[in-house]
Formats: C-alpha cells, structure tokens, sequence
C-alpha cells in the first residue's frame, strides 16, 4: 500500500504493484485461517482421535471429524510440500488450501 501512495512514481508499475498487494493479501488471508484451525485441532484431536470413549458416543461426529481430519492433514502436507508460500496460498490451489 505504502508504493501505491508513491504517485506517479508507481503508475508504471501499478498492475505489478496491485497483483503484489493481491498476492500478499491472500497469503495474509490463509496462513491466519491455517493458524486458526491449528490452534483448535489440537484439542479436536486429542477429543476424537485420543478418546474411544468419545468416539462411541458420538459416532457421527467422529466420521465428520475423521473426514475433516483427512482433508486437512492433506492440505497441510501440501503446503509442507511447497515450501514456497505464495504459490502455495495463490496459484492454481485456492480452493485446496483454503
């Protein structure tokens, strides 16, 4: 943001400026979402997976959790798997990682 207010400094490079502001914002967006469900995963983890208790009481959340489980498990190897974050949070996988 702070380029854009550079004037016509900036007006040659604009759409890059912009498409870099895209890309950031982006990234912003998923690794705070990612922090997110991480912090809370933890405790689901040790309740569904950690408890046969717990799991026989609640069979169909269980099969929910597993499934979710599954998934993230998934896009975190994924994103694991490509350590370079943009690309991992922009091109081609917006809908895998988020």
């Amino acid at each position: 943001m702070g380029m854009k207010a550079q004037g016509k400094y900036v007006e040659f490079f604009i759409d890059i400026v912009e498409n870099w502001r895209e890309k950031l914002g982006r990234v912003d967006v998923v690794v705070n979402e990612w922090l997110k469900v991480q912090k809370n995963w933890r405790i689901l983890v040790n309740i569904f997976v950690g408890s046969d208790d717990i799991r026989q009481q609640l069979p169909e959340e269980t099969k929910i959790f597993e499934t979710v489980h599954t998934e993230f498990t998934e896009i975190m190897i994924a994103a694991h798997e490509s350590p370079l974050i943009i690309e991992a949070c922009t091109e081609g996988r917006k809908n895998a990682l988020i």
